[in-house]
């Protein structure tokens, strides 16, 4: 029946006990509070958003992990799944990946729907694997019970624990990727990455924002549609597994993101929400980590690198080092952006550092298949410092972006410095 104005409509979710002197109290009742304090919990978890508060980095573990049994090092933090719970790891834990066979996984999670995610036996081969942070719970100690037989009742625990637990789930197959694909372990890492990104469900919304938008934008949308990946799950890393080399990378920002909230809107939320943005963010940050791990693996031999030796995509803004004859993680920006159709750096003043990145957000990712315009810069303040030798030195970089970006380098009188000036 239709409601009236001003007339409270109940729910049973956040329903509490009222407790009065004399009420008969029985623990049926004090679990209902219970229920209710952490359904009023998982409501304002459900407001903030899913994702990763902080902490919660996933590494190789440095003492454990050995080729035949990989180990990882999660480090301790806090996120929040789509269903409002917090998952809360306290300190730093290694994770055996492949479990002995036999073991199961017994807990019990925190809500009822959240069923337990994994009760099997890891089976170590060649492939690409989403590491997820689930809830779990266990009783801790007896209590002390009156009528009931202290070793007999399975309701005696004296505490209920929450916790946390961590699932592999293997992803190449479901990702359609190619036995070539794998294969090609210069690329692998890039192009996982822009599936998760869904680059091309968020480049779609501009083809009819006012007709049919996409449903779903990226991977984990589909593996979360599909059932495979539950709302009681945060994605926290990538990592491409193979019985031969080992761990051979880690990739993080693929998946992990920051707490974004759902947002109140329908049909305009991919220009109007804040997960694009999240998006953009997230694409930079690989990139820069991916970067970071070329030196460790190529050497000197990072000065030959083209951006098309292990990328398929770059974010829409990002950071490059440049090597200057003594930086041993330095790049030849002439070699890395070879082929590419891009203007030689100018400079730009520091103060539009910060807004250049926080706009490249809201831009496209680079498609290195197609010649569009690049823009270089290089920041006044650092090359001045290395050209004044301050100690300590800092590393030579620059910035591209996306040519859709406004160009930054014109010169500004009284503003722009002589010799680290674009005059023209």
């Amino acid at each position: 029946m239709p409601s009236n104005l001003q007339t409270p409509i109940l729910n049973n979710y956040t329903r509490s006990v009222n407790f009065f002197n004399g009420r008969l109290l029985t623990g049926e009742d004090l679990t209902t509070e219970q229920q209710a304090n952490r359904a009023a919990r998982s409501l304002l978890g459900r407001a903030l958003g899913p994702g990763v508060a902080h902490g919660l980095e996933v590494a190789v573990s440095v003492l454990a992990n050995t080729v035949p049994n990989p180990v990882l090092t999660v480090s301790k933090g806090l996120a929040i799944n789509r269903r409002g719970a917090a998952l809360l790891l306290s300190d730093d834990t290694d994770i055996v990946l492949v479990r002995p066979a036999g073991v199961t996984n017994g807990s019990t999670t925190i809500f009822q729907d959240c069923t337990p995610v994994q009760s099997g036996v890891y089976v170590a081969g060649a492939g690409v694997y989403l590491l997820t942070i689930g809830p779990a719970s266990a009783a801790e100690g007896l209590a002390q019970v009156s009528g009931v037989s202290t070793g007999a009742a399975p309701c005696n625990s004296n505490y209920k624990a929450d916790g946390v637990q961590f699932r592999l789930i293997q992803i190449d197959q479901t990702m359609g990727l190619t036995q070539a694909q794998l294969s090609d372990a210069n690329h692998l890492r890039n192009l996982v990455a822009y599936k998760c990104f869904g680059v091309d469900d968020w480049n779609a919304t501009a083809t009819d924002p006012l007709g049919s938008l996409p449903e779903r934008f990226g991977f984990l949308d589909t593996l979360r549609a599909n059932q495979i990946l539950s709302g009681c799950e945060e994605p926290l890393a990538v990592l491409y597994w193979t019985a031969d080399l080992g761990i051979s990378f880690i990739d993080l920002w693929s998946v992990r993101r920051p707490i974004v909230p759902a947002g109140a809107f329908a049909h305009f939320s991919p220009f109007v929400s804040e997960r694009r943005v999240v998006e953009g963010i997230s694409m930079f940050l690989q990139f820069q980590a991916q970067l970071a791990a070329l030196p460790a693996t190529l050497g000197p031999g990072v000065l030959s690198v083209a951006a098309t030796d292990y990328f398929y995509y770059l974010p829409a803004g990002g950071l490059i080092p440049v090597g200057n004859g003594t930086s041993p993680s330095g790049l030849d920006y002439l070699k890395f952006f070879s082929g590419r159709t891009y203007r030689n750096p100018v400079f730009i003043e520091g103060a539009k550092l910060e807004r250049i990145l926080r706009s490249s957000f809201l831009y496209p990712p680079i498609d290195l298949s197609r010649q569009e315009l690049l823009w270089v810069y290089q920041v006044r303040e650092n090359q001045q410092a290395i050209d004044n030798k301050s100690t300590p030195a800092p590393a030579l970089y620059m910035l591209f972006t996306n040519g859709q970006m406004a160009f930054e380098g014109e010169a500004r009188y009284d503003l722009n410095y002589f010799n680290y000036a674009n005059y023209f």
